[in-house]
């Protein structure tokens, strides 16, 4: 049973209905950086309650992960993983918020020990021991939800929220059980956003179904399968196989050695440069459908027996992996940019916090594999601390009803849509989808991107105001479609407006980094008139770019 009251409102002309839950600390998310918030937050001894769209803990990009974590354990040191994290982000991270994450991560690693997850530990890195293939991740997302929930931290789950209340802070947030449409109003004293990234805005990617900072900034991983009609299309390949295949255009030749690429490093510190390479060569007719093709047709007889090709030559028969080449593509994997937040988590509103891929600035603009997980646990953790810290301090404020239902009035409106083809929502969301990957994706030019912007507002004009749902599961995915237009925007907003090509953002027509005139922040500000775009020194505090 939840904490508080539970009322129902009847509002306006059709008496709408709305079931209000009053929480000290909201947590929407609940994925690694939701449930680590959710987890200290509950330590400070407050009431939390946190919200997931599925049941907790399932649709989050960190059940899908290889569970693995970049930190300061071993010889690694501090100052070593610093470096690595600034370097590989050219020079674009927040200095502060890499400090934060550089001082703390091997310690609150280690302490996922103590929650219940098995970790290995390792040189400058750990990796969860318990998973299961091809989803490592449950090995930390099944543990921390056994943990949250044994502390005392309530769920709300099958629950998508659509907007965040406030009068002048944040004091909550609405909205609507996606099985039952049942209408919701949280108040809160403090909320942590920890709603993950947006690579569905792409057309192939890896992820499952205010003032914002850096969203140009979109990292592909260089090689996910993409065999035609394949039932795993799209599922990242093992580095092991990048090693010992050969990566080739349609005319044979060694991609690899063309550019000079490194298979160590492919899922490391060089997914741009190898993803930008696979693009090029897509781009300029040397790709076959949008792919490139690896041969592995020459594996060593010990990676034959890689579980990855024995889960394929057993679980689909038929599968090419060791008789011919086989597509491959880069896929989104996850957004370096988001919302701006300070060490403490804290954002431009009082009382609103956020951890996760939903936050920009750590990694700047390409980001080190297994930093994501670190990030999440690390600025997860920050996140729960402070939100309760402000909810212990915040006096008690009543939530405006008239505000909750003006929020949830959109959400009703959808349902009174006449059902039509512009208007699909899955349609509308692979519209966006083909426009980003085709325009705004690896490769960019002012002309990819002016073509992107005005296919986007011709959906907006004609689709939009159409999208509809006739049940509460095609509301959410109506809304989610609203959600990725609007993140689609911003991304080709700033990818128009960043003049250069910096880490995995490639303007074919920039294509040099410039520090003179690049070396700085794109910040987005929601204003009345629309989004306003400006710009922000990047603030160094340790390492300075090379001249």
């Amino acid at each position: 049973m939840l904490r508080g009251h539970e009322v129902k409102f009847s509002l306006g002309v059709e008496k709408m209905t709305v079931e209000v839950i009053e929480t000290d600390v909201l947590v929407v998310g609940s994925g690694a950086a939701g449930l680590r918030a959710a987890i200290e937050a509950r330590r400070q001894e407050v009431e939390v309650l946190l919200a997931s769209k599925t049941l907790t803990g399932l649709a989050n990009c960190s059940i899908f992960s290889g569970g693995a974590f970049t930190a300061a354990l071993g010889t690694m040191t501090k100052e070593s993983h610093f470096k690595t994290t600034i370097a590989t982000g050219r020079y674009i991270n927040d200095q502060g918020l890499v400090e934060a994450l550089v001082d703390e991560a091997a310690s609150r690693l280690l302490e996922l020990q103590k929650l219940g997850v098995k970790l290995s530990v390792g040189d400058g890195s750990c990796q969860v021991v318990n998973g299961s293939f091809p989803m490592q991740g449950t090995g930390l997302i099944h543990p921390l939800v056994r943990y949250a929930r044994n502390i005392g931290v309530k769920t709300l789950e099958n629950t998508m929220i659509t907007d965040l209340l406030s009068e002048g802070n944040t004091n909550g947030a609405v909205g609507f059980n996606v099985l039952n449409g049942k209408h919701v109003a949280v108040k809160a004293k403090a909320v942590v956003l920890a709603s993950g990234g947006a690579g569905q805005a792409y057309r192939r990617n890896d992820n499952p179904v205010r003032m914002i900072v850096d969203m140009e900034f979109v990292q592909f991983l260089p090689t996910g399968s993409a065999e035609p009609g394949h039932p795993m299309f799209m599922l990242l390949l093992p580095s092991s196989l990048l090693e010992q295949g050969v990566l080739q255009n349609i005319h044979g030749e060694d991609i690899v050695k063309k550019y000079g690429l490194d298979p160590r490093l492919a899922y490391s510190t060089q997914r741009d440069t190898w993803t930008i390479a696979i693009a090029k060569e897509i781009s300029e007719g040397r790709g076959e459908d949008d792919t490139v093709l690896l041969n592995l047709t020459k594996l060593p007889e010990t990676l034959q027996r890689h579980r990855f090709v024995q889960s394929l030559s057993e679980t689909f028969k038929g599968f090419p992996l060791l008789t011919k080449p086989i597509h491959v593509t880069p896929l989104a994997h996850t957004f370096m940019g988001g919302v701006q937040i300070d060490e403490n988590c804290k954002t431009a509103i009082p009382g609103l916090f956020a951890a996760g891929e939903v936050t920009g600035g750590v990694h700047g603009a390409n980001r080190v594999g297994g930093n994501a997980l670190t990030e999440c646990i690390v600025y997860g953790a920050r996140a729960g601390k402070n939100a309760a810290a402000h909810a212990k301090n915040a006096s008690g404020s009543q939530i405006d009803m008239k505000q909750v239902e003006q929020k949830l009035e959109k959400v009703d409106d959808i349902t009174r849509r006449e059902p039509s083809n512009l208007g699909n929502p899955k349609l509308v969301r692979t519209r966006i989808q083909e426009i980003m990957w085709k325009k705004a994706g690896m490769i960019r030019s002012h002309q990819s991107l002016t073509e992107a912007q005005a296919e986007l507002i011709q959906l907006k004009e004609e689709n939009l105001p159409r999208i509809y749902g006739r049940n509460s599961p095609e509301v959410m995915e109506a809304l989610e479609a609203t959600n990725l237009f609007l993140v689609a925007t911003l991304v080709v907003k700033t990818a128009l407006a960043r003049e250069e090509s910096r880490g995995v953002h490639y303007r074919a027509d920039y294509p040099r980094q410039d520090d003179q005139r690049w070396l700085k922040h794109i910040v987005l500000t929601k204003k009345l008139e629309g989004i306003e775009v400006s710009t922000c020194p990047v603030i160094m505090t340790q390492l300075f770019p090379e001249p």
